[in-house]
Formats: C-alpha cells, structure tokens, sequence
C-alpha cells in the first residue's frame, strides 16, 4: 500500500478527500433522480453503493458508515 492509501484509512479514521467526497456527492444525486430516495432519506443499499465505488476506485476500506457520517457532515458544513 502507498502511503496515501494508508492516510485515507488509518485506524477508525478514515478521511475523505475532495475526489472522494465528489464522487459521493454524484453517486447520491444519481440515487435520488432514480427515486431511490424515499422522503428525505437515503435507502441502506445507496451507501453501501457509494462504499463500495469509493472502495474500488480509490484502493481504500471504506464502509457505508464512513459514507452516512461523511453526508452528515457534508450537510452541517453547507449549512455554515
């Protein structure tokens, strides 16, 4: 593993960067346009989507809890 693999995963942290944090902006909205979105959440298997894309592309563990925490803070930032 690279050292930037092991930056983006290390221990219970995992850190997210900006390509990371896109792609999981587009993958949601992607989600929410083919009605996968009922109400104002997000299905289980959308994250898990998201992880697993994440996980693939970017060579890193990353886990559908890493992803709902990672939207949670995307919305609270939006919100400043």
């Amino acid at each position: 593993m690279s050292s930037t693999q092991n930056k983006k995963c290390n221990g219970k942290h995992f850190t997210w960067s900006k390509l990371m944090s896109h792609m999981l902006l587009e993958i949601l909205a992607e989600e929410a346009l083919k009605e996968s979105k009922p109400s104002s959440t997000f299905k289980a298997e959308s994250f898990v989507k998201v992880a697993t894309e994440i996980s693939q592309k970017f060579n890193v563990q990353c886990e559908p809890k890493h992803v709902t925490n990672h939207l949670k803070t995307v919305k609270k930032n939006r919100e400043k």
